[in-house]
């Protein structure tokens, strides 16, 4: 079955022109232009995260506004959580990604004061200043 289905996805690869395949490679170059030029415009016109120190995020979860801190710490090397957990802050080509500052959640803050947060496996919104 499994030897089936690859040979069917060979023979429907094959059928593809190359006009196909570069119309769909042009695609694809516009896509990364445009998410090229929004990450420039964010970063030259948007605020980001930790530019001004603390950051306070707001989100709704299981019903119910949690907010939470997340402040530089160490020499500016970690984010600290307002529990005092010392977490680590990751920059992505779209996300800062705090872990660790509060248990079991992930914090993924985009520029501009928007993002979500994963908590036990569930993604929820949120809003940050």
């Amino acid at each position: 079955m499994h030897k089936a289905m690859v040979l069917t996805a060979l023979v429907a690869l094959a059928g593809c022109s190359s006009a196909d395949w570069a119309a769909s490679q042009s695609q694809l170059a516009s896509l990364n232009l445009l998410d090229e030029t929004r990450r420039a415009v964010d970063e030259a016109y948007r605020d980001l995260p930790f530019d001004t120190g603390t950051v306070y995020v707001v989100a709704d979860e299981h019903g119910d506004l949690h907010t939470y801190s997340l402040t530089p710490c160490q020499n500016g090397t970690h984010i600290c959580g307002g529990t005092g957990r010392v977490g680590h802050l990751q920059r992505t080509a779209d996300y800062f990604v705090v872990t660790g500052a509060y248990r079991d959640r992930t914090f993924y803050l985009s520029p501009g004061g928007d993002g979500y947060l994963t908590w036990r496996g569930v993604r929820r919104d949120l809003a940050w200043n």
